[in-house]
Protein backbone atom coordinates (compact mmCIF):
# COMPACT_ATOMS: atom_id res chain seq x y z
CA UNK A 1 0.00 0.00 0.00
CA UNK A 2 1.55 3.54 -0.93
CA UNK A 3 0.42 5.22 1.38
CA UNK A 4 2.36 3.61 3.82
CA UNK A 5 5.38 5.58 5.58
CA UNK A 6 8.61 4.09 4.75
CA UNK A 7 10.18 4.90 8.59
CA UNK A 8 8.15 4.98 11.76
CA UNK A 9 8.77 6.36 15.11
CA UNK A 10 8.68 3.26 17.56
CA UNK A 11 10.07 2.54 21.24
CA UNK A 12 12.90 0.11 21.33
CA UNK A 13 14.13 -1.43 24.33
CA UNK A 14 17.59 -0.74 25.15
CA UNK A 15 20.40 -2.76 26.64
CA UNK A 16 20.75 -1.60 30.73
CA UNK A 17 16.38 -1.86 31.26
CA UNK A 18 15.51 1.26 29.46
CA UNK A 19 14.08 2.50 26.10
CA UNK A 20 14.23 5.17 23.70
CA UNK A 21 12.32 6.50 20.54
CA UNK A 22 14.08 5.33 17.45
CA UNK A 23 13.13 5.06 13.90
CA UNK A 24 12.62 2.23 11.73
CA UNK A 25 11.83 0.72 8.28
CA UNK A 26 8.49 -0.29 7.69
CA UNK A 27 6.74 0.13 4.12
CA UNK A 28 9.57 -2.44 2.92
CA UNK A 29 9.40 -4.48 5.85
CA UNK A 30 8.44 -7.84 4.31
CA UNK A 31 5.59 -8.78 6.79
CA UNK A 32 4.03 -5.17 5.74
CA UNK A 33 4.19 -5.63 2.04
CA UNK A 34 3.18 -9.07 2.26
CA UNK A 35 0.63 -8.52 5.17
CA UNK A 36 -0.50 -12.55 6.79
CA UNK A 37 -3.93 -12.92 5.54
CA UNK A 38 -4.56 -13.10 9.26
CA UNK A 39 -3.85 -9.61 10.14
CA UNK A 40 -4.08 -6.21 10.05
CA UNK A 41 -1.99 -2.63 10.44
CA UNK A 42 -3.36 0.07 12.16
CA UNK A 43 -2.55 4.04 12.19
CA UNK A 44 -1.56 4.15 16.13
CA UNK A 45 -3.59 6.90 17.69
CA UNK A 46 -3.35 5.79 21.52
CA UNK A 47 -2.01 3.09 23.85
CA UNK A 48 -2.60 1.61 27.17
CA UNK A 49 -0.10 0.32 29.97
CA UNK A 50 -0.04 -2.93 30.87
CA UNK A 51 2.67 -4.67 33.66
CA UNK A 52 3.75 -6.59 31.08
CA UNK A 53 4.79 -3.39 29.13
CA UNK A 54 7.45 -2.11 32.08
CA UNK A 55 8.17 -5.23 33.31
CA UNK A 56 9.98 -6.07 29.43
CA UNK A 57 10.90 -2.77 28.97
CA UNK A 58 12.52 -1.86 32.53
CA UNK A 59 12.63 -5.50 33.94
CA UNK A 60 14.18 -8.65 33.12
CA UNK A 61 11.70 -9.82 30.81
CA UNK A 62 12.38 -7.75 27.50
CA UNK A 63 15.34 -8.56 24.63
CA UNK A 64 16.85 -5.29 23.87
CA UNK A 65 15.89 -4.12 20.37
CA UNK A 66 12.82 -5.06 20.45
CA UNK A 67 9.74 -2.49 19.70
CA UNK A 68 7.85 -2.35 23.09
CA UNK A 69 3.76 -1.96 23.78
CA UNK A 70 1.36 -4.79 23.95
CA UNK A 71 -2.06 -2.43 23.31
CA UNK A 72 -3.18 0.13 21.27
CA UNK A 73 -6.05 1.27 19.43
CA UNK A 74 -6.23 3.14 16.03
CA UNK A 75 -7.60 2.95 12.39
CA UNK A 76 -7.36 0.10 10.32
CA UNK A 77 -5.00 0.96 6.78
CA UNK A 78 -4.37 -2.79 5.45
CA UNK A 79 -6.64 -5.68 6.13
CA UNK A 80 -5.21 -9.56 5.64
CA UNK A 81 -7.22 -12.17 3.14
CA UNK A 82 -8.50 -13.39 5.58
CA UNK A 83 -9.81 -11.47 7.78
CA UNK A 84 -13.47 -10.78 7.87
CA UNK A 85 -14.60 -8.68 11.11
CA UNK A 86 -12.72 -5.50 10.16
CA UNK A 87 -12.33 -3.29 7.35
CA UNK A 88 -9.51 -0.26 6.33
CA UNK A 89 -10.90 2.95 7.65
CA UNK A 90 -12.71 0.88 10.89
CA UNK A 91 -11.43 2.37 14.41
CA UNK A 92 -10.01 -0.52 16.52
CA UNK A 93 -8.09 -1.76 19.33
CA UNK A 94 -5.92 -4.62 19.92
CA UNK A 95 -2.34 -6.22 20.67
CA UNK A 96 0.58 -7.54 20.25
CA UNK A 97 3.61 -9.10 22.20
CA UNK A 98 5.83 -6.07 22.91
CA UNK A 99 9.33 -6.04 23.96
CA UNK A 100 9.83 -9.73 23.65
CA UNK A 101 10.91 -10.88 20.46
CA UNK A 102 9.82 -8.67 17.37
CA UNK A 103 12.50 -6.15 16.31
CA UNK A 104 9.95 -4.32 13.75
CA UNK A 105 6.71 -4.45 14.98
CA UNK A 106 5.37 -3.11 18.82
CA UNK A 107 2.31 -0.92 19.58
CA UNK A 108 4.46 1.82 21.27
CA UNK A 109 4.71 3.10 17.74
CA UNK A 110 2.96 5.01 15.01
CA UNK A 111 1.86 1.87 13.26
CA UNK A 112 1.72 -1.34 14.49
CA UNK A 113 0.88 -5.06 12.41
CA UNK A 114 -1.68 -7.29 15.19
CA UNK A 115 -2.97 -10.33 15.15
CA UNK A 116 -7.00 -9.85 13.69
CA UNK A 117 -8.00 -12.69 16.16
CA UNK A 118 -7.39 -10.00 18.98
CA UNK A 119 -8.62 -7.18 17.48
CA UNK A 120 -12.62 -5.84 18.26
CA UNK A 121 -14.04 -2.85 16.26
CA UNK A 122 -14.72 0.29 18.29
CA UNK A 123 -18.31 1.48 18.82
CA UNK A 124 -18.91 4.99 17.60
CA UNK A 125 -18.43 6.78 20.95
CA UNK A 126 -15.30 4.87 22.12
CA UNK A 127 -12.54 6.95 22.14
CA UNK A 128 -8.98 5.23 21.13
CA UNK A 129 -7.95 6.60 25.10
CA UNK A 130 -10.93 4.16 26.28
CA UNK A 131 -10.12 1.45 24.14
CA UNK A 132 -6.60 1.34 24.36
CA UNK A 133 -7.03 0.84 28.03
CA UNK A 134 -9.13 -2.91 26.92
CA UNK A 135 -7.03 -5.54 25.18
CA UNK A 136 -4.76 -7.32 27.62
CA UNK A 137 -6.69 -6.75 30.30
CA UNK A 138 -9.92 -7.80 29.04
CA UNK A 139 -9.27 -10.93 26.67
CA UNK A 140 -7.02 -12.10 29.47
CA UNK A 141 -10.50 -12.38 31.29
CA UNK A 142 -12.26 -13.32 28.54
CA UNK A 143 -9.73 -16.33 28.33
CA UNK A 144 -9.87 -17.48 32.35
CA UNK A 145 -13.35 -17.40 32.07
CA UNK A 146 -14.35 -18.43 28.31
CA UNK A 147 -11.95 -20.39 27.22
CA UNK A 148 -10.38 -21.98 30.22
CA UNK A 149 -13.35 -22.25 32.91
CA UNK A 150 -15.69 -22.64 30.25
CA UNK A 151 -18.05 -20.52 31.93
CA UNK A 152 -21.45 -19.97 29.74
CA UNK A 153 -20.47 -16.86 27.95
CA UNK A 154 -22.60 -13.22 28.62
CA UNK A 155 -26.28 -13.75 27.97
CA UNK A 156 -26.19 -17.19 27.92
CA UNK A 157 -28.68 -19.61 30.00
CA UNK A 158 -27.29 -20.60 32.87
CA UNK A 159 -28.81 -23.25 34.37
CA UNK A 160 -26.86 -23.61 37.74
CA UNK A 161 -26.18 -20.49 39.78
CA UNK A 162 -22.56 -21.28 40.38
CA UNK A 163 -19.82 -18.88 42.03
CA UNK A 164 -16.51 -17.99 41.25
CA UNK A 165 -14.23 -16.29 43.16
CA UNK A 166 -11.98 -13.68 41.71
CA UNK A 167 -8.88 -12.60 43.58
CA UNK A 168 -7.44 -9.05 42.91
CA UNK A 169 -10.83 -7.32 42.08
CA UNK A 170 -9.32 -3.88 41.26
CA UNK A 171 -6.80 -4.74 38.91
CA UNK A 172 -7.17 -4.50 35.02
CA UNK A 173 -7.71 -7.69 34.37
CA UNK A 174 -10.38 -8.33 37.81
CA UNK A 175 -12.01 -5.36 36.74
CA UNK A 176 -13.24 -6.86 33.55
CA UNK A 177 -13.50 -9.76 34.96
CA UNK A 178 -15.94 -9.12 37.68
CA UNK A 179 -17.90 -7.67 34.69
CA UNK A 180 -18.04 -10.29 32.58
CA UNK A 181 -18.62 -13.09 35.10
CA UNK A 182 -21.63 -11.06 36.43
CA UNK A 183 -23.11 -10.52 32.91
CA UNK A 184 -22.65 -14.73 32.55
CA UNK A 185 -24.83 -14.74 35.55
CA UNK A 186 -22.62 -16.05 38.22
CA UNK A 187 -22.77 -14.69 41.69
CA UNK A 188 -19.25 -12.67 42.18
CA UNK A 189 -17.13 -13.15 45.39
CA UNK A 190 -14.12 -10.83 45.55
CA UNK A 191 -11.16 -9.89 46.96
CA UNK A 192 -9.74 -6.48 47.03
CA UNK A 193 -8.55 -3.74 49.75
CA UNK A 194 -11.55 -2.72 51.12
CA UNK A 195 -11.62 0.65 49.90
CA UNK A 196 -12.23 -0.87 46.69
CA UNK A 197 -15.49 -3.06 48.06
CA UNK A 198 -17.59 -0.24 47.32
CA UNK A 199 -16.62 0.38 43.52
CA UNK A 200 -16.53 -3.78 43.14
CA UNK A 201 -20.12 -4.11 43.84
CA UNK A 202 -21.27 -1.44 41.53
CA UNK A 203 -19.59 -3.41 38.58
CA UNK A 204 -21.57 -6.62 39.80
CA UNK A 205 -19.44 -8.32 42.93
CA UNK A 206 -21.71 -9.89 45.14
CA UNK A 207 -20.01 -10.23 48.25
CA UNK A 208 -15.90 -8.65 49.03
CA UNK A 209 -13.13 -9.32 51.09
CA UNK A 210 -10.17 -8.22 52.74
CA UNK A 211 -7.22 -10.10 51.15
CA UNK A 212 -4.73 -9.30 53.79
CA UNK A 213 -7.33 -10.73 56.41
CA UNK A 214 -6.04 -13.64 57.65
CA UNK A 215 -8.92 -15.31 58.07
CA UNK A 216 -10.18 -14.41 54.55
CA UNK A 217 -10.74 -18.24 53.20
CA UNK A 218 -12.65 -19.38 56.02
CA UNK A 219 -14.84 -15.81 55.81
CA UNK A 220 -14.98 -16.65 51.66
CA UNK A 221 -16.48 -20.13 52.22
CA UNK A 222 -18.49 -18.99 55.33
CA UNK A 223 -20.26 -16.46 52.89
CA UNK A 224 -20.57 -18.79 50.17
CA UNK A 225 -22.42 -21.14 52.60
CA UNK A 226 -24.17 -24.36 50.53
CA UNK A 227 -23.88 -22.52 47.46
CA UNK A 228 -20.33 -23.34 47.15
CA UNK A 229 -17.75 -22.07 45.06
CA UNK A 230 -15.90 -24.07 41.70
CA UNK A 231 -14.57 -21.31 39.93
CA UNK A 232 -11.40 -19.34 40.90
CA UNK A 233 -9.57 -16.35 38.98
CA UNK A 234 -6.17 -15.47 40.57
CA UNK A 235 -5.39 -11.88 38.73
CA UNK A 236 -2.79 -10.68 41.66
CA UNK A 237 -0.55 -14.05 41.93
CA UNK A 238 1.39 -12.91 45.03
CA UNK A 239 1.92 -13.81 48.60
CA UNK A 240 0.21 -17.13 48.54
CA UNK A 241 -2.99 -15.63 46.36
CA UNK A 242 -3.35 -18.95 44.41
CA UNK A 243 -2.80 -21.10 47.13
CA UNK A 244 -6.16 -19.49 48.15
CA UNK A 245 -8.44 -19.61 45.97
CA UNK A 246 -7.52 -23.21 45.60
CA UNK A 247 -8.38 -23.90 49.76
CA UNK A 248 -11.55 -21.65 48.93
CA UNK A 249 -13.03 -23.68 46.60
CA UNK A 250 -16.05 -26.23 48.13
CA UNK A 251 -15.01 -28.78 49.97
CA UNK A 252 -17.15 -31.67 47.80
CA UNK A 253 -17.12 -30.59 44.30
CA UNK A 254 -13.60 -29.02 44.23
CA UNK A 255 -12.92 -27.06 41.01
CA UNK A 256 -10.79 -25.18 38.60
CA UNK A 257 -8.54 -22.12 39.26
CA UNK A 258 -7.21 -19.76 36.57
CA UNK A 259 -3.78 -18.07 37.44
CA UNK A 260 -2.70 -14.94 35.06
CA UNK A 261 1.44 -15.93 35.87
CA UNK A 262 3.05 -19.34 36.29
CA UNK A 263 2.36 -20.65 39.53
CA UNK A 264 4.37 -23.86 41.37
CA UNK A 265 4.16 -27.73 41.13
CA UNK A 266 3.12 -27.71 44.76
CA UNK A 267 0.24 -25.22 43.79
CA UNK A 268 -0.84 -27.48 41.14
CA UNK A 269 -0.94 -30.39 43.23
CA UNK A 270 -2.47 -28.76 46.93
CA UNK A 271 -5.43 -30.08 45.97
CA UNK A 272 -6.22 -33.26 44.00
CA UNK A 273 -10.05 -32.27 43.18
CA UNK A 274 -8.97 -28.62 42.07
CA UNK A 275 -7.41 -27.82 38.97
CA UNK A 276 -4.95 -24.95 39.07
CA UNK A 277 -3.78 -24.04 35.66
CA UNK A 278 -1.66 -20.29 34.29
CA UNK A 279 -2.75 -19.15 31.39
CA UNK A 280 -1.50 -16.46 29.09
CA UNK A 281 -2.97 -14.21 26.99
CA UNK A 282 -0.53 -14.10 23.89
CA UNK A 283 -1.63 -17.81 23.21
CA UNK A 284 -4.42 -16.06 21.78
CA UNK A 285 -2.65 -14.86 19.37
CA UNK A 286 -2.15 -18.48 18.04
CA UNK A 287 1.41 -19.01 17.53
CA UNK A 288 4.47 -20.53 19.97
CA UNK A 289 6.65 -18.10 21.79
CA UNK A 290 9.77 -17.83 23.86
CA UNK A 291 8.06 -16.69 27.65
CA UNK A 292 9.93 -13.95 29.99
CA UNK A 293 11.71 -17.44 31.46
CA UNK A 294 12.92 -18.33 27.95
CA UNK A 295 11.12 -21.25 27.93
CA UNK A 296 9.07 -22.02 24.65
CA UNK A 297 5.10 -21.46 25.26
CA UNK A 298 3.44 -24.03 22.32
CA UNK A 299 0.67 -21.88 20.15
CA UNK A 300 -2.60 -23.10 21.06
CA UNK A 301 -4.76 -22.80 17.95
CA UNK A 302 -8.26 -23.39 20.03
CA UNK A 303 -7.46 -20.06 21.54
CA UNK A 304 -6.82 -17.71 18.60
CA UNK A 305 -10.10 -19.18 17.03
CA UNK A 306 -12.28 -18.99 20.63
CA UNK A 307 -11.09 -15.16 20.86
CA UNK A 308 -11.69 -14.63 17.24
CA UNK A 309 -15.15 -16.07 17.92
CA UNK A 310 -15.74 -13.29 20.65
CA UNK A 311 -14.30 -10.03 19.55
CA UNK A 312 -16.56 -10.93 16.37
CA UNK A 313 -19.75 -11.24 17.88
CA UNK A 314 -20.03 -11.41 21.71
CA UNK A 315 -18.52 -7.84 22.48
CA UNK A 316 -20.14 -5.59 19.79
CA UNK A 317 -23.37 -6.63 21.89
CA UNK A 318 -21.41 -6.30 25.44
CA UNK A 319 -20.20 -2.71 24.40
CA UNK A 320 -23.49 -1.73 22.66
CA UNK A 321 -24.70 1.70 23.37
CA UNK A 322 -20.90 2.88 24.55
CA UNK A 323 -21.18 6.70 26.32
CA UNK A 324 -17.66 8.52 26.07
CA UNK A 325 -16.28 8.87 30.10
CA UNK A 326 -19.16 6.38 30.86
CA UNK A 327 -19.03 2.59 29.46
CA UNK A 328 -21.98 1.02 28.27
CA UNK A 329 -24.78 -0.65 30.49
CA UNK A 330 -23.16 -3.49 30.77
CA UNK A 331 -19.53 -2.65 30.72
CA UNK A 332 -17.04 0.20 32.54
CA UNK A 333 -13.79 0.89 31.38
CA UNK A 334 -11.11 1.49 34.75
CA UNK A 335 -10.56 5.13 35.51
CA UNK A 336 -8.00 6.38 32.76
CA UNK A 337 -5.23 8.29 33.86
CA UNK A 338 -4.19 10.58 31.10
CA UNK A 339 -0.69 11.38 30.12
CA UNK A 340 1.05 13.45 28.14
CA UNK A 341 3.51 13.68 25.73
CA UNK A 342 3.28 10.36 23.50
CA UNK A 343 5.46 8.09 22.70
CA UNK A 344 8.80 10.00 23.83
CA UNK A 345 7.21 10.20 27.36
CA UNK A 346 5.35 6.46 27.79
CA UNK A 347 8.78 5.70 30.00
CA UNK A 348 7.32 7.77 32.77
CA UNK A 349 4.05 5.62 32.59
CA UNK A 350 6.12 2.68 33.03
CA UNK A 351 8.16 4.13 35.48
CA UNK A 352 4.97 5.33 37.84
CA UNK A 353 3.91 1.67 37.00
CA UNK A 354 6.92 0.10 38.24
CA UNK A 355 7.05 2.11 41.12
CA UNK A 356 3.36 1.24 42.17
CA UNK A 357 2.30 4.74 41.87
CA UNK A 358 -1.14 4.50 40.57
CA UNK A 359 -3.95 2.37 41.85
CA UNK A 360 -7.22 1.26 40.39
CA UNK A 361 -6.22 3.05 36.77
CA UNK A 362 -5.16 2.73 33.83
CA UNK A 363 -2.33 4.48 32.24
CA UNK A 364 -3.12 5.43 28.97
CA UNK A 365 -1.41 7.90 26.05
CA UNK A 366 -2.33 9.93 23.11
CA UNK A 367 -0.28 8.90 20.08
CA UNK A 368 -1.28 11.04 17.26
Amino acid sequence: MSSLPETIKALQVQPGKSVKVVQIPFASQDLVKHLPSDQVIIRVRAVGLNPTDWKHALGDWGTPGTISGCDSAGDVVKVGSAVKHLKVGDRVAGFTHGGSYQTENGSYSEYVRLVAAVCFKLPESMTYEEAASFPIPHLTAVQALYIRLNIPKPFSPNPRRETILIWGGSTAVGHHAVQLAALSGLRVFVTASPAAHEELKTLGAEACFDYKDTDVVKKIQAAAGDEDIIYGLDTACERGSTDNCVDALSPTRGGRVVAILPISEDTQKRRKDVRAEFSVVYSNLGFSYKGATGALVPAVPEDKSATLEYVSTDMSQILEHWKTGQGSPKLKTQRLRHLQGGLERIYEGMEIMRDGKYGREKLVYTVA
